[in-house]
This record gives C-alpha cells, structure tokens and sequence, in this order.
C-alpha cells in the first residue's frame, strides 16, 4: 500500500504541475497572441485553461487535504490535550471521507449524464463536457482515499502534521 501511495503522489504532483504550467501558458499565449495574431480564433484556449484548472484544483485539493496542509483554524485544537486533537482530527477525517464518497458518487452521476447527452462546449473544440466533470468523482476520490489513509495514520501515530504531536 506505501508503494501505491508513492506513486500515487509522484503522479498527483507531476499532473498539477503540468495542468497549472500548461493553463498558466496557455492564458499568456492567448493573451499576447490577440495582438501578434489578431485574425486568428483562439476561443477555444481559455475554454482549456478553464478545464486544465479546474483539474489541478481538484487533484491539488485532495492532495493537500490528505497531507493535512489545508488551511484551517486551529485555535480549538491548540487547547486541547494530544488525545483530544487527535480524536477531533481523526472525526474530521472520517467525516471528510464521507463527504468525499458522497461527491464521488454524485460526480459519476454527472459525468454519465453528461457523456449520455453529449454535451459539448461551445468552443471551436468542442470539447465533450464529460472530461470537465470528470474532475468532481477523480478529485474527491481521491480526497476521500487521502482522508481514510489521514486516519490511519493518525490512529497510528505516524501522522506528519501537529495534530497527532505530543504537546510542548
């Protein structure tokens, strides 16, 4: 499973990295190429950079959630005993993961829907709409998979963030 998780990571990064660069880009191309190349279409480009984005986002937020980088307030957890932080931190996860699961399962919903119907953008790709939703089940999948080994990990002990830490 720790192999799995490895690559799982290496493979999460390299694609936000690429989607990120190659929609940060994209938007500078289009914007330069309006005044070098006025009489060609480029409506299609933020049509992609909007797809590109959205999946970063999506693999991005699951990943750091996962990791236990995300912002979040604290101010609670910082007064209770090791325990306490803890149990809250493994409760966030649980219900995290339940929310997870519950988007993971609406997204396929959308997504077949969307693939059933054909629905495409009105770009001059046309691109069919099923990828752009495809980023809803992936990146909550995902978040739900990263929250459940959170927990784990919390439970365990070998957690890398301050809430599983014996207090100072």
């Amino acid at each position: 499973m720790t192999r799995f998780l490895v690559m799982l990571d290496a493979v999460e990064r390299l694609l936000i990295a690429a989607l990120s660069g190659g929609a940060l880009l994209l938007a500078c191309f289009a914007m330069v190429g309006r005044y070098i190349i006025p009489g060609v279409r480029l409506d299609w480009i933020f049509e992609v950079t909007i797809f590109a984005t959205i999946w970063a986002t999506f693999l991005a937020g699951a990943r750091i959630a996962g990791l236990g980088e995300h912002v979040r307030v604290d101010t609670l957890l910082t007064a209770l005993p090791n325990r306490a932080r803890v149990a809250l931190a493994v409760f966030a996860c649980v219900f995290g993961v339940a929310v997870g699961v519950f988007l993971f399962w609406s997204g396929i919903l959308v997504v077949e829907e969307g693939y059933r119907w054909d629905e495409r953008t009105t770009s001059s790709l046309r691109l069919p709409l099923w990828i752009y939703y495809l980023s809803l089940p992936v990146g909550f999948g995902l978040l739900a998979l990263h929250l459940a080994v959170r927990a784990v990990r919390l439970i365990k002990g070998t957690a890398r963030d301050e809430d599983g830490q014996p207090e100072h």
